[in-house]
């Protein structure tokens, strides 16, 4: 006798008299029958036969027996919306554990930078998730499309064996090859630059990517630019201009950027100080889409002098840092870069 039938989670089926009961969660299934021996093998889709799960492998599990009661433990717990089909005493029960009414479903909340114009020798992005994200072929998911013949572009960006996640899992950052952005190199010379002055491209991320729980965007994310010129200018701090907050408040101090940077090297890399040298404590916010970043102190300013200390190593969207360029000739010496600005509260 083989029938199968379509369970839901912590649901119980009892097909006749003679057929056994199973109930079934993310972390177990639960088989009350009077068979005295028999086996639970449980399979990743739909299947009705023994020939359709001929050389495939069962999801590895433990099972335990206690009087008429058979448990079957996955080593992982089953995901939601997947069909699995379980095999007991010869017969096929197909189940499906759906998702919570109320569940949050995974989305793209910002992505930097999302200019509508970006350099065509860009060096990378970072994407912002609502949520943590799967790792697991991560860059399977995402793709460079050419609007022109709407294709994927052929190695445009770096599928890295580890991908480069925040510690919450949240924030991915998606490198543009480098070694097709950067002159001179092999694949430069090979295949040429990844982004071709004049059009326009869509970084697309598939819905079918997965959060950390294995639950699909269901929809895909798509951001369109056109490409510009290359960018080969150092960023400087001296060009960034401060909207200063008043003495004895506790006001965020603005600064302006004068150019799109890099947003993962502004994080963590600028510092405020007194003149002192007492570091102020308080809060960055980067927001380097809109050419802007915001310092709340904890304490309130006082009347005196301040100093923004910056990292050499904060770049634009194309590699170019304080100290030096990202494309450049190695043989030109650089020049000591300007790492610290002064300004006073009144």
């Amino acid at each position: 006798m083989r029938l199968i039938t379509t369970l839901f989670f912590i649901m119980t089926l009892e097909l006749s008299s003679q057929s056994p009961k199973f109930s079934f969660s993310r972390t177990a299934i639960e088989v009350v029958s009077d068979v005295s021996q028999s086996v639970i093998k449980v399979y990743k889709g739909t299947f009705k036969n023994s020939q359709e799960i001929n050389n495939r492998k069962s999801i590895i599990g433990n099972i335990n027996r206690q009087g008429n009661r058979f448990t079957f433990s996955p080593l992982l717990p089953f995901q939601v919306e997947t069909n699995y089909t379980v095999v007991f005493n010869n017969m096929y029960y197909e189940f499906s554990i759906p998702l919570e009414s109320n569940y949050k479903i995974l989305s793209v909340k910002n992505l930097y930078p999302n200019s509508s114009e970006l350099p065509s020798n860009l060096l990378k992005w970072y994407v912002e998730f609502s949520k943590p994200v799967n790792p697991t072929n991560i860059y399977d998911h995402i793709f460079l499309i050419d609007n022109k013949t709407q294709k994927k572009v052929d190695r445009a960006l770096l599928p890295l064996e580890t991908p480069l996640l925040s510690n919450d899992g949240k924030l991915l950052t998606i490198w543009v090859e480098p070694g097709r952005q950067k002159r001179d190199l092999g694949p430069n010379k090979r295949l040429g630059k990844v982004l071709e002055i004049g059009e326009s491209y869509t970084l697309k991320i598939d819905g079918n990517l997965k959060d950390a729980k294995g639950i699909p965007m269901k929809s895909d994310f798509r951001f369109t630019f056109k490409v510009s010129e290359a960018d080969r200018t150092q960023p400087n701090i001296n060009n960034w201009k401060f909207d200063l907050p008043k003495a004895n408040t506790k006001n965020a101090l603005i600064i302006h950027l004068n150019d799109i940077l890099d947003y993962g090297s502004l994080t963590h890399n600028l510092t405020v100080f007194d003149n002192d040298n007492k570091h102020i404590e308080g809060v960055f916010t980067i927001d380097s889409n809109n050419k802007k970043v915001m310092f709340s102190p904890i304490n309130q300013w006082k009347s005196k002098t301040y100093i923004l200390k910056c990292n050499k190593l904060i770049e634009d969207v194309a590699g170019n840092n304080l100290e030096r360029l990202f494309d450049r000739d190695v043989q030109k010496e650089n020049l000591a870069p300007t790492l610290e600005r002064s300004f006073s509260i009144n």
